[in-house]
Formats: structure tokens, sequence, C-alpha cells
């Protein structure tokens, strides 16, 4: 596992301005805060980290993922570990700048939605007193639930709202995480919401892990992260169950996404069921994964015969109403595949419910392509 991808990078502020120069960063103003983002891995530097009021806000480094557990644990883990639960929802990163708490994405864009939506997620006063007393403290968490604008899976975690779990803690301009038992204790002493965690091990006890494992893919949650005590090492392993879920949300994408997407999803699947010893739950599993992949083509075709477009609808709330315009922007701006389109807004109590529409384009065009009949050399 190479140091750039366990590790945070906080890059000298002039890196961002050849960064820019070099047409691998960005000038960005949202909220009125004006930042760089690197919007392109370029020499090191990898894409999401911002510079904002001459401090760098490093990137979140991303977790490598185990396909077996007890093996990937003693090659990669060879000291004591944590394991948290792994929550499925997006990854953003929380600071102060300029009087105002923010958040941004991984990609380094400040995100409308969570922004809006912190008095609802967190204890602001708690927050404040947090950024007051440790300015260069960043929250790296996750936001999951039903309502948010960019995933359509709910996680269980989530209730009936969106809701956010703080994973990790970062400090401006350092390329270390907050270790462990303090990040613990900083969560603790500021009652911020965090992922379940289910203790420290060891490789010798294995067979705890797997047992967590179980009792998690029963639940319906998503999987463990299993976190290093003595430094930045962490992996992943996803339940079993998690992985029909995730076709079953993604098939009507399949002309989109890469194949390796869904075959993957098989691989961690039956390879889960083998090390739970849960092999005899294939004969449900596998049809149930290939009844999602097939269901979920099928509905987008009969959607494109319907309307001439494969697309979905989110419904979510928003505290302000100049939220609506930036978030929708936001979403256009982020990827060149989808645009979006207000259907709906109305205020209901202390929020307004947006109701939108995201067309996946390249999904549209290549399905289009097929209903014309044009010939294909595959």
């Amino acid at each position: 596992m190479s140091a750039r991808k366990r590790h945070p990078v906080a890059p000298r502020p002039e890196r961002f301005l050849e960064a820019h120069a070099n047409n691998a960063a960005e000038r960005c103003c949202d909220f009125g805060i004006r930042y760089i983002r690197i919007r392109t891995d370029y020499q090191g530097i990898p894409r999401g980290a911002v510079l904002v009021a001459d401090r760098v806000i490093p990137d979140y480094p991303h977790i490598a993922r185990v396909f077996a557990l007890a093996a990937g644990i003693r090659q990669s883990l060879s000291g004591p570990f944590q394991v948290e639960e792994k929550i499925d929802g997006y990854n953003v990163r929380i600071f102060r700048v300029a009087d105002r708490c923010v958040a941004i994405t991984r990609s380094g864009r400040i995100c409308p939605f969570t922004t809006d939506r912190l008095p609802d997620l967190l204890d602001m006063t708690a927050l404040e007193r947090l950024f007051i007393e440790h300015p260069d403290l960043i929250l790296c968490a996750e936001v999951a639930g039903p309502g948010n604008p960019y995933m359509d899976m709910a996680s269980p975690r989530g209730g009936d709202d969106v809701a956010l779990f703080v994973f990790d803690l970062l400090r401006q301009g350092q390329e270390q995480l907050v270790p462990l038992a303090q990040r613990d204790a900083l969560l603790s002493h500021y009652g911020l919401p965090f992922p379940r965690h289910f203790g420290c091990f060891t490789v010798n006890e294995l067979t705890e892990v797997l047992e967590i494992v179980r009792h998690l893919d029963a639940e319906g949650g998503e999987g463990i992260v299993l976190k290093a005590t003595l430094d930045d090492r962490r992996v992943k392993y996803v339940c079993p169950s998690i992985n029909v879920e995730d076709v079953a949300t993604e098939a009507a994408l399949e002309l989109e996404l890469p194949g390796e997407f869904y075959i993957h999803r098989v691989v961690r699947m039956v390879m889960a069921l083998h090390e739970l010893g849960q092999r005899d739950r294939i004969h449900t599993l596998g049809p149930a994964l290939g009844k999602a992949l097939v269901s979920g083509f099928d509905q987008a075709l009969h959607d494109m015969e319907r309307t001439h477009k494969i697309s979905k609808v989110y419904r979510i709330r928003l505290r302000q109403e100049a939220s609506i315009k930036a978030l929708l922007d936001h979403i256009d701006q982020d990827s060149r595949t989808i645009s979006v389109q207000e259907l709906a807004r109305e205020r209901l109590g202390n929020h307004w419910e947006l109701t939108f529409r995201k067309t996946f384009r390249r999904s549209t065009s290549k399905l289009e392509t097929l209903l014309a009949g044009s010939p294909i050399f595959d």
C-alpha cells in the first residue's frame, strides 16, 4: 500500500498556483468564499485538495478494499486495529472559514446541500466551540440516509432523513490523520456523531471480527473499516448482501458504468459468503442479484420508450431557498454526463422541499443508438 494512498497530502500553497497554471486546478467561488481546488491529480497532488484563505485543506485518502477479510488483515494490519462500521453515504470534509462552517466534497467543491443542512446534522453550538478551540481541525464525515441528492440507496443508519457521521479528523496543512485515541476523545467531548465502534482487535481475534460482519449483514449494514491504532493504515470490507443493493441501485446505468462495477460485486459477494461460512445463501442472494440486474435495465428501457430518456427523480429538503439553485448548479457543473431539471419546490415548515430530475445523458444516448438499430461491432 503506497504512502500516497495511505496518507493525506497537503501541498504547499504555491503548488496550487502551479497546478492552476497547468490546468490541473481551478479557481472557485461558492457561498462568497474564494478557493482553489485540485480538479485532477497533478504531480503527487491528489484531486480534492483545497487552498482557501491561504490555508491548505488536505485530501482524505482513499481506503483500500480487501476481498478476503482474514488474509487482508494479516497482510495490511500487523498491529492492533479498531473496527468501525462503514456507512454507505457520500464523503465530506467540514471546516471553518470566513466565520462560517462549510462542507466540501471529495472532489474539493463546496457542497451546497451539506453546508445548507449542517444545522440539522450537527449541534452548531458545539461545532463552533470546537472550531474556536481547535481552528485547524477538519471533520471527515459521511452523510447517509434518504433524501440526499447524490445517492439513490438509503443507508439504514440514516433514519427518515439524512444523518452525518464523523469518522476521522484531519488538521489543516498536515499530512497525517489525527490519532484514533485523540479523535475519539474530541468526538466524545464535543458530542459529535460517529459510526459504531466495535472495539480494538488483533490478528489473533479474527473470529470475533467475522462475527461482527455477520451481525452487520443481518442488519442491512454496508460493512466495516479497520483502522490501525499506531499509524494511518486502513482497509475496508463490505457485507455480502450490500452487493445486491448496489447492483439494484445502478442497474439502470448498465450501458454507462464499466462492467467491472458489476463483476466486482459478484466476486465480493461470493467470496464473503464463503469466508463467513454462509455459502448456502448463494441460492438466495445469487438469484436476487441477477433479478436486480435484469429488472433494473428492464425499467430503464421501459422509461426510455415512454419518456425518451433515462432519468431518476430525487426529493430532498433544504433550509434556504437560495441553496436550491446552488445545488442544481453544483450537480450540473460537477458532471459532464448528467443534466438536472427542477420539477417542484414547496415550503414545508422550516425547510424547502425540492423535487428534481437527473437525466443520464450518456446512458440515454447509448440506448437511443441501440433502439435506432445502429450496428455495433463487439
